[in-house]
């Protein structure tokens, strides 16, 4: 009878087995294999090389051009997406009258294709018939106006940051919101009891208990920033001058563009052990803070 249940168990497990291997660990040991070879992309044949493809990766100036584009992008968008979304949790959790559609309408974005946002914002940026240069032409704001956000290397960066925000803001309030629903309105009438004000409440109380949440909401935003790629890709291409390139466009013009996959595999081998490191020290780090609270 227990083979019997356990020949019935492997039948049952074996088309999600199959459909893991072919879609996701295969592709993984693949990667993992090529990643050491000087393949081309073109036949499944590949000579092994070593470590020189990670060796040529470290000694590109591209490399540490996308590792500070993607810090800079991660901390400007990880401070100030988290600022506003905690704002926006903490005011829409009120009992106020739309609030339903308020946070539909905050959350809308990050349920859109990130292509057609990228398209968008690239209208919206335009310097010729952009809505941003005449809205800011239109408050008398001529400096602003002039400005080619996408066509700067100074400002292109800030761009998109500027775009990632906009879209997930919505996503990481959803996150705090339910953080929010499991604080007890015990608690808070307990400090009216003792005298604290508004802000004493949110620094001392809010703001602790929401640590889990914020865990939550850093994690995905770091692993989300490391990995970018599309709103880049749409809307810069990494340009201008490299300002805006990354890892997920490095990898995708060595693997596709200029026929080096194998040198494109590495990038993305570094790539995943670096998103590895920094969500372990994220999450150790933060996991201390909750043990405090």
């Amino acid at each position: 009878m227990r083979i019997l249940n356990l020949k019935t168990f492997l039948l049952f497990l074996a088309p999600a087995l199959l459909l893991y291997s072919l879609f996701y660990a295969g592709p993984i040991i693949s990667g993992l294999y090529y990643g050491f070879t000087d393949w081309k992309g073109i036949s499944f044949s590949a000579n092994w090389i070593g470590l020189d493809n990670f060796k040529n990766v470290f000694s590109d100036p591209l490399f540490a051009t996308a590792l500070r584009n993607m810090f800079i992008l991660a901390v400007i968008v990880i401070v100030v997406q988290h600022a506003i979304s905690i704002f926006l949790a903490v005011l829409l959790d009120q009992k106020l009258r739309g609030v339903v559609w308020m946070r539909a309408v905050i959350f809308y974005p990050a349920i859109l294709n990130t292509v057609v946002i990228g398209y968008i914002w690239s209208y919206m940026y335009s310097p010729f018939v952009g809505f941003l240069p005449k809205f800011f032409e239109s408050l008398g704001l001529d400096a602003l106006a002039n400005i080619d956000w996408l066509g700067r290397p100074d400002t292109a960066i800030y761009a998109i940051s500027f775009v990632i925000i906009w879209q997930y803001t919505g996503y990481s309030m959803m996150i705090y919101m339910a953080g929010l629903q499991g604080i007890s309105s015990d608690i808070y009438e307990s400090a009216s009891i003792d005298g604290a004000n508004a802000r004493q409440k949110f620094f001392k109380i809010t703001l602790p208990l929401l640590v889990p949440a914020i865990t939550v909401n850093t994690v995905l935003s770091v692993i989300g920033n490391m990995k970018q790629f599309e709103h880049i890709w749409v809307m810069t291409q990494g340009g201008p001058a490299n300002s805006t390139q990354v890892f997920g466009t490095l990898i995708y013009q060595f693997a596709f563009k200029t026929s080096q996959p194998g040198y494109g595999t590495a990038m993305a081998i570094l790539l995943s052990i670096l998103i590895m490191l920094v969500t372990v020290s994220i999450i150790r780090v933060l996991g201390r803070w909750e043990v405090k609270q």
